[in-house]
């Protein structure tokens, strides 16, 4: 079971710095799409995403290597084999070409490679939310920061838009300054944001610990619970599924067995 526990630790480990690489190609297009960049960080982004791709098409082969049935991984992973063509070197011939509208999807495709990448890790996402019972804690937070937008809009006779930020700026302990409650109501409306958004840090980094943190003994019965929890999952889409994967849930099913 400890090799077990530590192959798994390993595997948690390598699906997490894909989450985080997912994360910062995340924030990338955010950051284009928000500010004008110029030549020498356009050139840096472009060289972080292309790392990140290649990084990701690693990945690929390797999964398809060690698939014992590789037509059957191929075909139940085509989103996967999308997400890694290098659009962005095919749109540049079109750019020679000066075909803007192929042009203008390059962004596009780079939201769907993403999103591709973010559902295949959807499954240890819902278990880390569920630790802790961190997923009442977004809703009970993401309230919070509605109501406190609503609030300051009718206390302060902000816009809809200064509103949301301000809310949004606040429960985070951003506080940048740019917006600040002149009322005492206001003033006891962000000291509440502040205080719920404090407690909600302090929840993800209990959750965090939680997770990644655990001793031995609770780190071997979470992972038969999370791998039972994933399988579960998984099989919320049942109709979904290639004969390979329900092959390889079987067998883990029958591993967990025989260590029991």
């Amino acid at each position: 079971m400890s090799t077990l526990v530590s192959k798994k630790r390993w595997a948690n480990v390598y699906e997490w710095f894909m989450v985080i690489l997912v994360v910062v190609v995340v924030i990338m297009l955010f950051i284009e799409y928000r500010l004008e960049l110029s030549p020498q960080a356009s050139i840096l982004f472009q060289r972080v995403d292309t790392s990140i791709l290649i990084i990701f098409a690693l990945d690929y082969v390797i999964r398809l290597f060690w698939a014992e049935k590789k037509k059957t991984f191929i075909r139940s992973n085509i989103p996967d084999l999308v997400a890694i063509v290098p659009f962005s070197s095919v749109f540049r011939l079109a750019r020679l070409a000066r075909l803007t509208r192929l042009i203008r999807l390059t962004r596009t495709m780079r939201l769907v490679r993403v999103a591709v990448w973010l559902s295949r890790f959807k499954d240890k996402f819902s278990v880390f939310i569920r630790t802790n019972g961190l997923i009442y804690m977004v809703f009970i937070t993401m309230a919070v920061t509605l109501m406190g937008a609503v609030s300051i809009y009718l206390l302060e006779d902000m816009s809809v838009i200064d509103s949301l930020w301000w809310s949004f700026v606040t429960i985070t302990t951003v506080g940048y300054g740019d917006i600040s409650p002149s009322t005492n109501g206001g003033k006891l409306l962000a000291s509440v944001l502040m205080l719920v958004g404090i407690g909600f840090l302090g929840m993800v980094t209990g959750t965090i610990a939680t997770y990644f943190l655990g001793d031995k003994k609770t780190e071997a019965v979470s992972y038969r619970d999370m791998t039972v929890q994933s399988i579960k999952l998984k099989l919320d889409d049942f109709d979904n599924l290639s004969e390979e994967e329900i092959d390889q849930m079987s067998a883990v099913l029958k591993s967990l067995l025989k260590k029991e």
